[in-house]
């Protein structure tokens, strides 16, 4: 009975891996899958018992390289949910992005592989680049609407709701904005720094597999990471030159009240002691 239900439950997890490969083979339109199960989620091993079901029924080389990119795609719409939700402080990320990674790294490991046993894979190489650049670019695209969230809700938080705690003179509210900020500041330096990273590890798998396109293909993904990069350059100083909303503290405000008061009565009494000597001066020459 027990080895009846261990077969019957294999052969459902088998049927339903093959399902989803023949779905996305049928697929041309390369778009980031539904991320199901994240790392952060106790039943993500029955997630990953899927795609190692697939991926051991899958027998051709070239398919397996395929099916690696799938996977690819997989991860970053996992990194995805997880960023929105959680941002870069989401506890499964880190798994996600090292299986994220593998993946690319095995693909490439396949290309090698059959490289060796002497095949042309130079087709192979452009087709696997070419359908994990389009995958990039949504993790790409990730990123950076992340980090524009959190510079919303920093621009909210300065110029709204600091400025009004501020005007009524409210301290806690003003330490906790300030913590606020402060928090979102950390968020933005460490999302930065995570995609570098990232896109650096990977780079450098995808790179073997651009090693293997032919010299054509390689000028053409040089011209376009040449564009790539100087369009991202373009967009870098419009960021810098976004006006920062630096309001004065209330102390200072009231410290150039205080002066200005003060400068104000010095002024008077100085005006009126000039009036004192005039007058008195006008009485001696009676």
């Amino acid at each position: 009975m027990k080895k009846t239900f261990i077969s019957n439950a294999f052969a459902l997890v088998a049927l339903f891996a093959f399902a989803s490969g023949t779905a996305f083979a049928q697929s041309s339109q390369v778009a980031l899958p539904s991320a199901g199960l994240t790392p952060e989620s106790s039943l993500y091993f029955l997630d990953r018992l899927g795609e190692n079901l697939r991926q051991f029924f899958t027998f051709n080389p070239e398919a397996k390289a395929k099916l690696q990119i799938e996977f690819a795609g997989e991860r970053i719409a996992e990194i995805k949910i997880m960023v929105e939700k959680k941002g870069v402080n989401a506890k499964g990320l880190a798994i996600a992005e090292s299986l994220l990674q593998a993946n690319v790294a095995y693909a490439a490991e396949i290309v090698s592989e059959e490289k060796i046993s002497g095949k042309d894979v130079a087709t192979l190489a452009k087709t696997l680049n070419d359908e994990f650049d389009a995958r990039d670019k949504l993790l790409e695209q990730t990123f950076k609407d992340a980090k524009a969230q959190l510079k919303a809700q920093r621009k909210e938080i300065k110029t709204s709701l600091l400025a009004e705690a501020r005007r009524v003179g409210d301290t806690a509210q003003i330490a906790i904005l300030d913590g606020q900020l402060k928090d979102i500041d950390q968020q933005i330096d460490a999302l930065g720094q995570k995609k570098d990273q990232l896109e650096e590890n990977l780079q450098n798998e995808q790179n073997k597999i651009e090693d293997e396109m032919s010299e054509d293909d390689q000028e053409k993904e040089e011209i376009e990471q040449k564009e790539e990069q100087e369009a991202e350059e373009a967009e870098e100083p419009e960021e810098a030159d976004e006006p920062e909303e630096v309001d004065e503290p209330k102390e200072a405000t009231e410290q150039s009240e205080a002066e200005e008061k003060d400068n104000k009565k010095d002024n008077s009494q100085n005006s009126n002691s000039s009036n004192r000597g005039d007058q008195t001066d006008t009485e001696d020459d009676e």
